[in-house]
């Protein structure tokens, strides 16, 4: 039987498959609650789960839990939906991903946790329906290495060394990649994500104009939408955002001394947040950005592919 490979990642802010994207946060019910508006309810091992906007604390390590477990099962539904697949009975394969200071220690770890989930197949109701597979396998590979082999393949080519920037929701990882491979001395993972400068913004604006932003809202001026706030507070949030693209960069100085020797790649939601910010800051010469906020799951899975192919 010829395996179905999935490429998941599995953010702090949101689960991101090859088409579909999500919140990382989950209710849990003892007992089946009932459906509203059509929502997914997600029936496994007796506890019954539903997708929330409101997401999940911070993870250092993913595998404490079955919280990361039942987010791909919701994943793997999406994914198949989308590619009208039906996962009962199929032999499906895995390509997940970590950020590139925690790939030599989680990495293991990591396909474990799926493994354990699975030594006697994976099994649950998804609205009241069987679902049933096996997993066969799961590859595991660093963060932002899959998405720029993916996307910016022919920037590597050309230039000896690429410095790539992922902006996330939890976390602000670098991976330098030399000669076409990762340079794994060179592995960092900031916990000043999206989710840290939206808090403070949202505080500032509360503190000095008595308004309190939701993470929308912010997001709404960081994208230059129409929005109804003063031009003052706009102001300020813009303002917040540079000195935030400004800290991060003086952070990432300790690894990287002067990004203006070599290209830099921006990828992630917050990349695309801070875009502006990003391009008029004068550390940085040369800079490409991915766009695709799922391309990390879109590079999993073809790095899956290739490792498949090659047996």
């Amino acid at each position: 039987m010829a395996e179905i490979i999935f490429g998941i990642d599995h953010g702090n802010g949101n689960m991101k498959g090859e088409t579909s994207s999500f919140p990382c946060g989950i209710v849990r019910y003892t007992a089946q609650p009932g459906r509203f508006m059509n929502e997914d309810i997600l029936e496994y091992e007796g506890a019954y789960y539903t997708l929330s906007e409101t997401k999940m604390p911070f993870k250092a390590d993913k595998t404490v839990d079955d919280d990361y477990f039942i987010l791909t099962l919701f994943t793997l539904v999406q994914e198949a939906r989308k590619k009208n697949i039906n996962l009962t009975g199929k032999d499906v394969v895995l390509g997940v991903g970590l950020p590139p200071a925690d790939f030599g220690q989680q990495a293991v770890g990591f396909k474990q946790y799926f493994i354990n989930h699975s030594r006697h197949g994976i099994n649950f109701r998804m609205n009241d329906k069987p679902v049933s597979f096996y997993l066969k396998d799961v590859f595991v590979s660093p963060q932002n290495f899959a998405a720029v082999m993916c996307f910016k393949a022919s920037l590597l080519k050309k230039y000896r060394t690429v410095n790539c920037i992922d902006i996330g929701d939890g976390t602000v990882d670098l991976l330098v990649i030399r000669n076409g491979k990762p340079d794994l001395s060179v592995r960092v993972s900031e916990r000043s994500g999206m989710a840290v400068l939206r808090s403070e913004i949202s505080n500032r604006i509360q503190q000095n104009y008595g308004i309190h932003l939701d993470s929308s809202d912010v997001e709404q001026v960081l994208m230059g939408e129409e929005t109804i706030l003063e031009e003052e507070i706009i102001k300020e949030i813009y303002r917040m955002a540079d000195d935030w693209v400004h800290m991060i960069i003086n952070k990432l100085h300790a690894h990287v001394t002067d990004f203006r020797t070599n290209p830099a790649i921006f990828l992630g939601g917050g990349s695309l947040l801070l875009k502006k910010q990003i391009e008029q800051s004068p550390e940085f010469k040369y800079i490409e950005f991915i766009d695709d906020v799922k391309a990390n799951a879109i590079g999993y899975e073809k790095l899956a592919s290739a490792r498949i192919r090659r047996g």
